[in-house]
């Protein structure tokens, strides 16, 4: 899935973001709209009275559960980061109310890359439009069955007006700086006042890094905004951060599999080579098929490998035999 991140306004802030692959996740505080996160709460203090009336000896544990909240409540407006995305690129109040008046650009992410690697993992959901505001009751706090219920109805509500963002929202953990892979950045767009020594830096910047650019127009006779593709002003054949690492001894192993699943052995090679491509791979340490989340019709695999940030422990990637084509598809160097 693609989405898109709109920047203008602070070109050597954006990017030096881009060149260094991080993006920053706002708190509530820190955004355009002051009703961010913002909730109703009736439901819960109405449960919450009832509880009272109920169990009067119980007094303390309602003290408990509005502590409990109290501190929910002070997570979502000051520790988790927003990371707002749209699905559109060619959005003219976007162009117009997040790139500078058209005088900035916009990123093109490849999601699942984007996410990729992240720990503790990001949440994401896509935005809810509506006149009413989420009401919050107990059994919201503390169901079960859905992590991401809770943060959703606190973070994921905005005003009807703001519908046409059409967002996607990342919920990182902590507000602030967060890194990324690199090739979750895709494509970028320039605005159709965009300065061309500035999409000159950016190229220059971004080179290696195998991005398409486009430049925004306007359609012929049309309010509407297209985007045609121009080409790289520095094509180069050196890649950025591309290393290939080495294959422990005896890390791809064909015997481990079960006669059944012995067709899949080639996937094990192929797989080993996708993962020491990875940017942050220093080895491959063991490549093999999952038994217990195959089956014949669908074969899952996964790899171990070693990083540079944490080369005591290996990261774990499961792949489907359909992901390892298509990845090693993509691959120019064998």
């Amino acid at each position: 899935m693609l989405v898109y991140k709109y920047r203008g306004g602070a070109f050597k802030r954006d990017l030096e973001s881009l060149q260094k692959d991080q993006f920053w996740a706002s708190n509530t505080q820190q955004l355009n709209d002051p009703c961010e996160g913002l909730v109703s709460i009736n439901n819960y203090e109405k449960q919450i009275e009832t509880l009272k009336l109920i169990f009067p000896q119980q007094a303390k544990h309602t003290v408990m559960l509005n502590q409990c909240f109290q501190n929910i409540i002070d997570m979502k407006d000051q520790k988790l980061g927003i990371f707002s995305l749209s699905k559109n690129y060619n959005d003219e109040l976007l162009w117009a109310h997040y790139a500078d008046s058209h005088k900035g650009f916009c990123i093109e992410y490849e999601l699942n890359k984007l996410l990729k690697g992240q720990n503790p993992k990001h949440r994401y959901f896509d935005g809810t439009y509506t006149d009413n505001l989420p009401n919050i009751s107990l059994s919201d706090i503390l169901s079960k069955e859905d992590d991401n219920s809770l943060i959703r109805m606190m973070l994921g509500y905005k005003a009807k007006k703001w519908e046409y963002e059409n967002e996607l929202r990342i919920i990182t953990e902590n507000y602030g700086l967060n890194s990324y892979d690199y090739r979750a950045v895709k494509s970028i767009y320039f605005g159709l006042r965009m300065s061309d020594s500035e999409i000159t830096k950016i190229m220059d910047t971004m080179k290696g890094r195998n991005i398409r650019y486009f430049k925004m127009k306007l359609k012929p006779n049309s309010f509407q905004l297209d985007a045609i593709q121009i080409e790289d002003k520095f094509p180069t054949k050196k890649r950025y951060k591309y290393s290939i690492a080495p294959i422990a001894e005896r890390a791809v192993d064909p015997s481990t599999l079960k006669s059944e699943y012995k067709e899949f052995s080639p996937y094990l090679d192929k797989l080993a080579e996708i993962i020491r491509r990875e940017a942050d791979c220093i080895e491959v340490s063991y490549v093999d098929l999952s038994h217990s989340k195959s089956t014949l019709n669908h074969p899952i695999f996964f790899a171990q490998y070693k990083t540079k940030k944490n080369d005591w422990l290996t990261h774990t990637v499961h792949y489907s035999k359909q992901q390892i084509d298509e990845e090693y598809d993509k691959i120019d160097d064998l």
